[in-house]
C-alpha cells in the first residue's frame, strides 16, 4: 500500500488533464477536434502513403527469415525494459522470465536473432511490459485520450511510461552508436505490427465511425495489457483479442 501511495503521489500530475472516462461513465476526450485532425492526417495520409505501401512491401517481398530475425532483435532490446517494469511491480517471477529471455536469445539467438527462449513454455511471452502498464497496475488512470501526429494515439499515463521507457535505454544506445541507431529497432517494430493488421483495416473502413472504433479499441488495449490479457467481461468487445495484442 506504501508502495502504491507513493508511485501515485508521484505521477498524479499526469492525470491532471482527467481521467479516461467522465463521472457520466462517457469517454474522456476533451481534445476531440485537435484528434480527430490529427487522425484524419495519420490514416489518410501517413497510414495510406507510407505506413500501408511499406507494411505490403515488407510481408509481400521482404523473406520471412529475414523480417522473423529483424523483429526478433527488435523485439529482444525491449526485454531489458519489461524486466525494469515488472520489477517495479514487485513481480520478481515475471521479471525474470524477461531477463532469462533477453540473455538466452541474446547469447545462443545470435543478439535475438532467434528466439530460442520460446521454445520452453515457461519463456514464453507475448507481450513487453512498458512502464504505462506498470503505472496502470498501480492504479494510476490512463487519462485523456490525444492523438499525436505520426505517433498516433496515446494518454498522458502512457506517454509519460513511453518517455520513461527510452530513458532506461538512453545509455545503451549511446554506447552502441548513438540513438539515431534506435529508430532502425522502432521503425521495424511499427512496420511489422502494421503489416500483421494490414488485414484487420477493413474493420475499420466498415465502422459508422473510424475514430471511435479506434479510440475505443485502444482504450480496451491498455485494460488488456494493464491486466495481462485479461479482459473485464463487462467490457464491449468491438475487436477481437488477437487484434487488441497487435493495436499500438
Amino acid at each position: 500500500m506504501k508502495k502504491q501511495a507513493i508511485l501515485t503521489a508521484l505521477f498524479s500530475a499526469i492525470v491532471l488533464s482527467g481521467c479516461a472516462t467522465k463521472a457520466n461513465g462517457e469517454r474522456n476526450d476533451p481534445m476531440e477536434g485537435f484528434n480527430r485532425t490529427m487522425w484524419d492526417f495519420n490514416y489518410n495520409v501517413v497510414d495510406r502513403y507510407v505506413l500501408e505501401p511499406a507494411a505490403k512491401g515488407w510481408r509481400d517481398y521482404v523473406p520471412t527469415p529475414i523480417t522473423k530475425g529483424l523483429t526478433n532483435v527488435a523485439n529482444n532490446l525491449d526485454e531489458p525494459v519489461s524486466f525494469v517494469n515488472r520489477m517495479i511491480e514487485g513481480e520478481p517471477k515475471k521479471a525474470f522470465v524477461h531477463f532469462n529471455r533477453f540473455w538466452i536469445n541474446t547469447v545462443f539467438g545470435l543478439g535475438g536473432l532467434f528466439d530460442f527462449a520460446s521454445a520452453s513454455k515457461e519463456l514464453q511471452v507475448y507481450e513487453q511490459r512498458g512502464f504505462g502498464e506498470t503505472l496502470g497496475s498501480y492504479g494510476v488512470d490512463a487519462g485523456a485520450y490525444m492523438v499525436l501526429p505520426l505517433y498516433n494515439a496515446t494518454t498522458p499515463r502512457q506517454l509519460t511510461g513511453a518517455i520513461v521507457d527510452a530513458a532506461y535505454m538512453y545509455p545503451f544506445w549511446e554506447w552502441v552508436a548513438g540513438n539515431p541507431i534506435s529508430l532502425v529497432k522502432y521503425g521495424v517494430q511499427v512496420i511489422d505490427t502494421r503489416a500483421k493488421n494490414l488485414d484487420n483495416a477493413e474493420l475499420l473502413n466498415q465502422a459508422q465511425d473510424p475514430y471511435i472504433t479506434f479510440r475505443e479499441a485502444y482504450y480496451q488495449n491498455l485494460d488488456f495489457k494493464v491486466n495481462d490479457g485479461k479482459v473485464k467481461e463487462s467490457s464491449q468487445k468491438e475487436l477481437s483479442d488477437d487484434v487488441l495484442k497487435e493495436i499500438d
